[in-house]
């Protein structure tokens, strides 16, 4: 009885190792684009990508693109990932290693823009609110002409 029940418990273990886990580490991200005199920048395109080199070696980039409304909004949806424990408490490990080759350790996220002013791109920092305005050297339509 007493080695069954170490069994059904080493078995559960090992099963919750590999159950992937989902969290959340980019939250929704709202944003206006506007041109440096201030005007809006409707229908055009802003990209954002995001990854995590913390789980993955590769950091397991994504992208996505969206238009920017009429009032030069756009909105991107808050992204999660799916990872097991034993890759929760491996790759770390694994990665942190590898920080040599890439450079990077963390979760990140950042969007950018045809155009955008000052810097390359404008990055979401754990802790810390997620930029909600892009200033653009000109608006860039997204529509063919």
């Amino acid at each position: 009885m007493k080695q069954r029940l170490i069994g059904v418990v080493v078995c559960a273990l090992v099963i919750a190792l590999f159950v992937p886990i989902e969290t959340k580490f980019l939250p929704e991200w709202r944003l206006q684009v506007a041109d440096v005199n201030g005007v809006a920048c409707s229908n055009m395109r802003v990209t954002q990508s995001w990854g995590h080199y913390r789980l993955y070696l590769d950091g397991n980039y994504s992208s996505d693109d969206r238009v920017t409304d009429m009032n030069g909004y756009v909105q991107f949806p808050e992204r999660t990932i799916r990872a097991s424990a034993a890759r929760r408490i491996t790759m770390p490990i694994i990665t942190r290693f590898a920080t040599l080759m890439h450079g990077g350790w963390s979760a990140d996220g950042a969007v950018w823009a045809s155009g955008i002013k000052d810097v390359a791109w404008l990055s979401y920092r754990p802790g810390t609110a997620a930029p909600d305005k892009m200033r653009v050297e000109k608006c860039i339509s997204n529509r063919s002409e």
